[in-house]
This record gives structure tokens, sequence and C-alpha cells, in this order.
């Protein structure tokens, strides 16, 4: 009896310790489930702002109801987002439910997969296939690994010469101040280890789309690329400063792109030489009656010297 005592005494003061040793937030700074609805509010209210003419002005006045709704100051909001952008793998899995809270909202609203996808209105002559095999949200900081990711995918038989690759994504930004300078690129390395690339410069939160073509038909060996968020041009801005790119919805498709043939010329160069002598012959006269001989016209006369035009008028 007073052994099992002792046991459960030293198993309570190992939950103690444990409890008592995990770290706390520094003061000013939510939980992380507060931090998933507060950004889920912000970047829903900041979409929002995207759809009015005066962007700046509607933003402002957005996250101002957004900080009233949660009971939070400026000053605590940047002070949380400054914390988890130092915890990079917990932002990562917040920004994870926050894409899988966007879907489930998008589809309650009746949005189909092809209107969440953007693929919906591309036309093509060819089938499609998606070939991202990734995760569909990354959150990239300017602080060195976290401000890159790169992706590489290897070709098997189901790519053909010709095919076409698309990447589409969405970017949103969380700044403080200064210039968003993200970058994305996409590039292709065919059989014969040529390359073809595309790329775009991220400044503002948008729909992104890049595409690179095989148009030689050399045949696709490798798909590459990156995103990365590089730090400003300016000198004024503080290491602290609070600089976030988001990306959202990321989806990579092959498109299979049907070769158009030309036309050919004949080969049987001799018939058609005998075909336009056929065409070209004279017809019979009809009932063995003969044409009327040409009209012929009066000699054009001389104009007459301005002498004799006096003569004429008077």
């Amino acid at each position: 009896m007073k052994g099992g005592f002792s046991y459960w005494v030293g198993l309570w003061m190992v939950v103690l310790l444990a409890v008592a040793c995990k770290p706390s937030l520094p003061e000013g700074v939510v939980s992380e489930k507060e931090m998933e609805n507060l950004l889920y509010d912000y970047h829903l209210s900041q979409g929002m702002a995207g759809k009015n003419g005066e962007r700046g002005v509607y933003q402002r006045i957005y996250l101002d109801a957004v900080l009233r709704k949660h009971g939070l100051s400026e000053s605590d909001f940047n002070k949380s987002l400054l914390y988890y952008m130092r915890h990079a793998a917990i932002l990562r899995q917040i920004y994870a439910r926050l894409d899988d809270r966007f879907k489930a909202e998008a589809n309650a609203l009746g949005m189909s997969a092809s209107d969440m996808s953007a693929y919906g209105s591309l036309s093509s002559t060819g089938d499609t296939a998606s070939i991202w095999k990734e995760g569909r949200s990354q959150v990239l900081t300017r602080a060195v690994p976290f401000n890159h990711y790169s992706f590489s995918i290897k070709a098997d038989t189901a790519y053909h010469a010709g095919d076409r690759i698309i990447l589409n994504f969405d970017c949103n930004f969380i700044y403080q101040d200064g210039m968003r300078n993200g970058c994305a690129m996409l590039a292709v390395v065919f059989k014969n280890d040529s390359v073809a690339s595309s790329y775009v410069m991220l400044t503002a939160a948008n729909h992104y789309s890049i595409s690179v073509e095989d148009r030689n038909r050399l045949g696709i060996k490798q798909v590459k690329g990156y995103f990365m968020l590089a730090n400003s041009q300016s000198n004024m801005e503080s290491a602290t400063t609070l600089q976030l790119m988001f990306l959202n919805n990321i989806q990579m498709v092959r498109m299979h792109v049907k070769k158009i043939d030309t036309p050919q010329e004949p080969k049987d160069s001799a018939k058609v030489q005998e075909h336009i002598k056929e065409e070209a012959r004279p017809l019979p006269p009809s009932s063995g009656q003969l044409l009327p001989p040409p009209r012929r016209r009066a000699p054009l006369r001389p104009a007459p010297s301005p002498a004799n035009a006096q003569r004429i008028i008077k």
C-alpha cells in the first residue's frame, strides 16, 4: 500500500514538472489556435478589400475591424506574427489548416473543384492531368532557409512530346513596410538536356500562372522550379520588420497538346500538271456557230494644240 502511494505521488510530480517546464508564450502573443482564427479573418478581409478601387484605404479599415473583433491592438498583432514567423514550423501548420478551412468554406458556398483549381476556363486540344504532389500551401519569410522553396518532378512515360506545363497559385502578403519582392520560376529540362524556363515577379496579392511548352517536341525529362521571397533593395528596413509571403492553391498540370498536321502537296506532280493543262484548254464552240468578230474602235484623235483650242472656244 505504501509502495502504491509513493508510485502515484511520483507520477504526479513528473506531470507537474512537465507542465512547469513547458515553454510559455511571451506577453502579448496569442495562442496557436487564436492565431489561426486571427489569420483566417485577416486574409478573408484583405481579399474583400482587394475588390475595391482604393485598396490601401479598405485594407486599413478591414484590418481595424478584425483587430476589434479579436480584442487585440496592432502592436500585439505584429508581435504575435513576429513570434510565429520565428517559429516557422508552427506557422506552416497554421497555414496548412487555413488552406483546409478556405477550401471547406468554398465547397459550402457551392464552388466546384474546377472553379477552385482555376482550370475550368482553360481550353485545350489535349488531355490534362495534375502532377503537383507537394503541399498546396507554403509560407515564406525573409529568414534563411525559410525564404526559399524549390520543387523537382521527374517525368515518366505519361509525358508526351509537345506537352505544356502550367503552374497556378494564389499569393498573399503580410508586410509591415517595405517593397514586396517575391519570385516564382518554372523550368523544363528536355531529353537533349536543353532547358526552357519562365518566371513571374510577385509584388501584389493576386492569382498567378506560369507555363512552359515543349514547342520543338523534344520530350520532357524533368520539371523543376522554385518560390522565393527576396530581401528588399532598401537599406532602411530593420531586420525585425515583419514580411511574410503566403502561397495558396498551388497546382501544376501537364497538358497534352496535339500536333497540328499541315496539308501536304500531292506526290504525283505529273497528274497535277496534266490536270492544270486540261483545265486551261479552250472550250470548243457550241453548235458550229462562229462568234462575231470583235468590234473595232475608232482611232483616237490627237489632242488639239493650244492655238486650235482657242479657235474652237471662239
